[in-house]
Order: structure tokens, then C-alpha cells, then sequence
């Protein structure tokens, strides 16, 4: 890595700056020939400036023929890096070949079931439920109906921030299930919580900022802070959810949490960590994002008052997703800001997209409106209870104390960390596709830890199997010990 100076105060733009220390480190020799440069990520995290600062600057860079930058490779010292430009006017030669546009270095994707997977028929995936379980006639009824009432929806655009009626559902539905106070204006309707948390690190975040993460935890969240230019700060987990000790000193932007079933331990954060938690927040100014991912999926009674309702200093900001309940084809989520960020989301949402389909909007209000979602929640509740309990025998059978499975009261996965005696979590998984069983490192599950706890981590999912599929699956895994 080599080192540059970057003066804040100066009327030299920053990408200048990068520009002209970096042309000067190769000319001078300090950069050899065919070196390779730090990634626009990694030196922008390291300058704390917008990774857009970098890779303009490397590009202009290229552009003089003082680096190339190979795609998938990396950017590296040219061969022959061009001569120092030349003082007095430029003889007028025939114009260069002009350069191939370079395209910003891909981001890592979380992993996704999609419909073109070639899986087991036995597949223990995580985070995914039955599509068996969706509620097609129920669907298409209400299709129907709003489709007879009026589809005038369908002909223009709908306000940037979802369907009124729509938002005012999902605020009624979180003021019975989450005990939320909040106006029908603050719900922002999405394509699913991953937007939502793009939206979140776009209102909020700068170059250079602390996040707090859970570790372990949600590594796909993880991607779009440091995407924005975030310095990502992560804190353990233990029995009570996220050690809040650390936020004071590092007074970050920004914490992230899943605290009614915490990814992917599946651990429910404690009522006096929450109190914690928020505590700590207001005392540095951070905000706090609550990912309900999964917290509609419940075994057990209810868990600690959502962080957004026990927070009165309008910090929180609360992300739900109806992918795990109803489907993640469905593309429908939703965050919940303070009111004072309610026209800020709405202006970032725009400049992403004008908003989700009017239909499944309308046929998604009816079902809230209806009852018929809470009585949905309790078929799922019901039917994935003993699968939950077929898939905590089967791990018992097949692999007694070589796995330990963190306790925990809902969700649609367990997780389990094998002994020090047991193959690790790759070989495991390995065997099991042998066997016809889909088994799945943590490694692979958009799980961010060490490596060394990662290697030794399961995600187990449950819910897309019945009881008997479940009891074939883990009786076919016992030859991985054989």
C-alpha cells in the first residue's frame, strides 16, 4: 500500500489530489513497473474519501497511460508508463484510439435461491420457507378484486413511498405485532429489505463512517455500508445479543442488529441489552438499524418490545421483509424512519426506483387489512414448529455432541458449530451433497465471522421440508461418519 497525503483544506479536489500523488509516485519509481495498485476499495476506506474519488482518479490515471486496469485483475503500474507530460504548448498529433471504459470492481453478491439452482431434492437451505404453504386461491382472489374494483393503478405512478393503503396495513399490522406508534407517512414501501438497508446507508451514511456490525452476522448488510465508503467496526454476539461496551469508544454513525433472531446465531436480544443498546446510541448521536428479517416466525411467546418502540429519541430506524412469510418472489419490504427523515427517504427512493407494482401492493393491503396475513402467520407457525423440532432430532441423531446448536425461540434455520474432533463444516457439506442432502457451510450462507469460527459453522434450514422429508434427509447422513 503506498501512502498519500490528502489535504482536506485545499482547493485541489480530492480526486486531483489522488491524481497527481499517485502519477507522481510512478514517474519518481516509487511505483515499479507492473506493480499492482490498492483496489479502489481498499484505498478508499484507507484515504476515507467516496470510492467513486478512487476510481475516477485510477481511471484518468489510465486514461495518460500511467496504469492499466485489467478487469478481474486489478489495477497495476503500466509497462511503460507514460512520459512526464510536456511543458509549453502540445504539437498537434492524430488523436489517440480512446480508451475502453472500465466498469467499477463487482461487489460481493449474498448468496440466493433462485429458481435456476440445480439443488437436491432434499435441500436444507437456509432463510427460505415452503412455497407449498403460499396462499395462491387467497392471492388470486383478492387479485381479482382489486383488478374488478379499479386498475387505474396500473396506468400511471403511485406515490414514490408505496400505496397509502398499503403503508397504513403494514402501520397497523406493526402497531398489534411490534407495539410501533408510527404514522402511515414514515412506512416506506420497498423491493424487500435489501433496498431498505441501500436506502438507510444512503440517507445516512458518509466516507469514513463507523458501523457497528454484529459478528457473527448478516454479511450482506456489511456490503452495502462498506459500499458507501462505511468503516465497518464489528462487536460479538453472546447469549444476550450485541455487546454494546465497544460503541462509546468508537462513536460510530451507525449500529446494525437483528435483534429478534439474530442472524445467524438465532439468539433473541434481551430486553436490558436493548435498553443497553439504545442508551449507548443516544450517547454518541448513532442511529440504530433493526432488521426484523424473521421475526414474524415465532415458537415461543413473544420476545422484548421491538428496539423502535422502546427508543424515544426517533433514532431507530426498522426494516421488515414479507419474503420469509409470504414469499421472496413477491419483492414487497418496508423500513419504518423518524418522521424527520420520512421526505429524505422518500427523494432517495426516487433516484433508485418510482416505486413497486400497484397490483401486488393492493392484493398485499387487502390480505394485511383482511386478517388473513395473521391467520397466514399461524398456519406457517404451525406447520413449521415440528419441522423445526424433526430438524433438532436429526441433528441430534447424526452427529450427538459433535454439533452444538444455538438455542433459540423462531426463525426458519438453526445454527450449529461442530467440536474440534469433527470434520469441518466444508467437509461436512461436501459429503452431505454426496449423500443427496443439501448441508450448508456458514462460510456460504452470507455469514460474516472469523475464519476460524466460519469453518466450523452450519446454517440448517427447515422450513422448506415436511416432517417426513426431514426424517429421510438425516437418515441418509449418518454415512458422512461411516
Amino acid at each position: 500500500m503506498f501512502a498519500i497525503g490528502l489535504d482536506r483544506t485545499s482547493d485541489v479536489t480530492l480526486q486531483e489530489q489522488i491524481f497527481l500523488a499517485t502519477r507522481e509516485l510512478v514517474q519518481m519509481g516509487r511505483l515499479p513497473k507492473g506493480s499492482r495498485l490498492a483496489s479502489s476499495r481498499e484505498l478508499a476506506q484507507r484515504l476515507r474519501v467516496s470510492r467513486n474519488t478512487v476510481i475516477l482518479a485510477y481511471e484518468r490515471l489510465a486514461e495518460e497511460g500511467y496504469v492499466e486496469m485489467r478487469a478481474g485483475a486489478g489495477v497495476f503500474v503500466a509497462d511503460r508508463p507514460a512520459a512526464p507530460p510536456p511543458m509549453g504548448p502540445t504539437p498537434l498529433i492524430d488523436a489517440a484510439p480512446a480508451a475502453t471504459p472500465q466498469v467499477a470492481e463487482p461487489v460481493a453478491m449474498p448468496p440466493l435461491l433462485t429458481r435456476t439452482d440445480r439443488r437436491p431434492v432434499l435441500d436444507l437451505w437456509y432463510g427460505h420457507g415452503d412455497p407449498r404453504l403460499f396462499p395462491a386461491h387467497v392471492w388470486r382472489s383478492l387479485g381479482n378484486a382489486a383488478l374488478d374494483a379499479c386498475a387505474i393503478g396500473l396506468a400511471s405512478y403511485g406515490p414514490v413511498g408505496g400505496e397509502p393503503r398499503l403503508r397504513q396495513a403494514i402501520a397497523t399490522h406493526l402497531a398489534t405485532s411490534r407495539g410501533l406508534a408510527v404514522a402511515p407517512e414514515q412506512v416506506i414501501v420497498t423491493s424487500g429489505a435489501q433496498e431498505a438497508l441501500n436506502l438507510i446507508a444512503r440517507l445516512v451514511l458518509r466516507a469514513g463512517d463507523a458501523v457497528v456490525v454484529e459478528t457473527p452476522g448478516y454479511a450482506a448488510a456489511g456490503h452495502v455500508f462498506a459500499a458507501e465508503g462505511a468503516r465497518l467496526c464489528p462487536a460479538p454476539v453472546d447469549a444476550e445479543g450485541l455487546v454494546c461496551t465497544a460503541i462509546a469508544a468508537l462513536c460510530p454513525r451507525l449500529v446494525y442488529v437483528t435483534p429478534a433472531h439474530q442472524f445467524p446465531t438465532g439468539i433473541a436480544m434481551s430486553h436490558a441489552r436493548r435498553q443497553a443498546l439504545i442508551a449507548a446510541c443516544s450517547a454518541v448521536g448513532a442511529f440504530i438499524v433493526e432488521d426484523d428479517y424473521d421475526g414474524e416466525i415465532l415458537f415461543a411467546p413473544p420476545p422484548a418490545p421491538a428496539i423502535t418502540a422502546m427508543d424515544r429519541s426517533t433514532r431507530t430506524l426498522f426494516v421488515g421483509s414479507f419474503s420469509k412469510t409470504i414469499g421472496s418472489g413477491l419483492r414487497l419490504g418496508y423500513m419504518v424512519v423518524p418522521p424527520t427523515l420520512v421526505a429524505a427517504a422518500e427523494a432517495a427512493k426516487s433516484l433508485m426506483s418510482y416505486g413497486q407494482s400497484w397490483l401486488d401492493q393492493q392484493i398485499l393491503a387487502a390480505f394485511l387489512e383482511s386478517g388473513r396475513y395473521r391467520r397466514h402467520l399461524n398456519r406457517l407457525r404451525t406447520a413449521y414448529r415440528p419441522r423445526r423440532e424433526a430438524a433438532l432430532s436429526g441433528l441430534r441423531t447424526v452427529f450427538g455432541p459433535r454439533l452444538a446448536v444455538s438455542p433459540n425461540s423462531g426463525g426458519l434455520h438453526l445454527y450449529g458449530t461442530l467440536a474440534p474432533h469433527a470434520p469441518d463444516a466444508a467437509t461436512v457439506a461436501a459429503a452431505a451433497r454426496c449423500a443427496g442432502v443439501g448441508l450448508y457451510p456458514a462460510a456460504a450462507c452470507a455469514v460474516r465471522d472469523t475464519p476460524e469460527r466460519l469453518a466450523r459453522a452450519l446454517l440448517i434450514g427447515f422450513a422448506p421440508l415436511t416432517v417426513a422429508e426431514l426424517d429421510t434427509a438425516f437418515s441418509r447422513l449418518p454415512r458422512i461418519f461411516d
